[in-house]
């Protein structure tokens, strides 16, 4: 009956059009969800296979990315305190909206949702690059440490840091250092997989973290990465030389495990990487030493 009445209203808009699809069970709307992109969702709290917040809870854990408006039989305030706690963007009271006041709560709820989702793209992307950044590396790598405990797969963790990046700042200024900083996450961008967690750490520090798709998917990325900035600084009128040092850690199930175990690995490969490309230089000029890489 509700779901008849909504549909009704929604088709009374004079502000825009929308097409309603009904679900009567919690487990259709998920599969719906799945398989469909939606605007918005309002959310009956109380349904044949689920009851009370705990529908909300779902519904917002399954599609984080669609705002929700809970439709609910009671007018407690607390009630509706708690959906919208729980991530709903309204609550509306059966039988008290009408028309007019469903239609602005659902472009409310719509713009809300968009403006909170990039509240939060701001929290974790660096602004200078557009990768993310220390936070969103923090909240992010959690993940590729739980897909590797699937069989046969295999994760990187490679830290990355310009040489020679204090020079630039302090010979032609932190533009060009922000220049060179905002032009290395670009070329990064080019090399590795777009399914691969790029990060600006902070100051000329970066890293590249992912899963190998194949053996050997990490060194040809940082092949293509030593070709694209071997291009890059062969051409004239460059300000400045692009160069960076590298350290490589692989991790799987057998290990290692922990976060911290990875980033040491990937750290000291990086500083021994670093003080081999100094010792070809000071060799008279000898071909810089490729990445070194901590295979567990």
């Amino acid at each position: 009956m509700i779901a008849t009445i909504t549909a009704q209203m929604l088709r009374k808009s004079t502000s825009r059009r929308y097409d309603s699809v009904n679900t009567v069970r919690l487990d259709e709307s998920l599969a719906r969800l799945a398989q469909e992109p939606f605007d918005l969702i309002l959310l009956d709290l109380n349904l044949p296979d689920t009851a009370g917040l705990n529908t909300v809870s779902r519904v917002i854990e399954h599609s984080p990315e669609v705002p929700v408006i809970v439709l609910t039989a009671s007018n407690d305030d607390g009630i509706g305190l708690q959906a919208v706690q729980k991530g709903a963007q309204d609550f509306l009271v059966k039988g008290e909206f009408n028309h007019s006041t469903l239609d602005r709560a659902m472009l409310y709820a719509m713009e809300r949702h968009r403006l909170q989702r990039t509240i939060r793209q701001i929290a974790v992307l660096d602004e200078l690059t557009g990768l993310y950044n220390r936070r969103g590396f923090n909240t992010l790598c959690a993940d590729m440490l739980q897909q590797v405990r699937q069989p046969e797969a295999r994760g990187y963790l490679c830290f990355f840091d310009l040489d020679h990046f204090k020079r630039i700042n302090d010979e032609l200024g932190h533009a060009k250092g922000d220049e060179a900083l905002a032009e290395f996450a670009s070329i990064l961008r080019g090399v590795f997989r777009k399914d691969s967690l790029l990060v600006r750490l902070g100051g000329d520090e970066f890293v590249a973290m992912g899963l190998e798709s194949h053996a050997g998917q990490v060194d040809e990325s940082l092949r293509l990465l030593e070709l694209a900035l071997a291009a890059r600084n062969s051409q004239e009128n460059q300000a400045y030389r692009l160069e960076t040092s590298a350290g490589l850690a692989y991790f799987d199930r057998s290990g290692p495990c922990t976060l911290e175990a990875i980033t040491a690995e990937a750290d000291s490969a990086l500083y021994r990487h670093k003080e081999a490309r100094r010792s070809a230089r000071r060799n008279l000029g000898a071909p810089a030493a490729r990445a070194e890489e901590v295979r567990s």
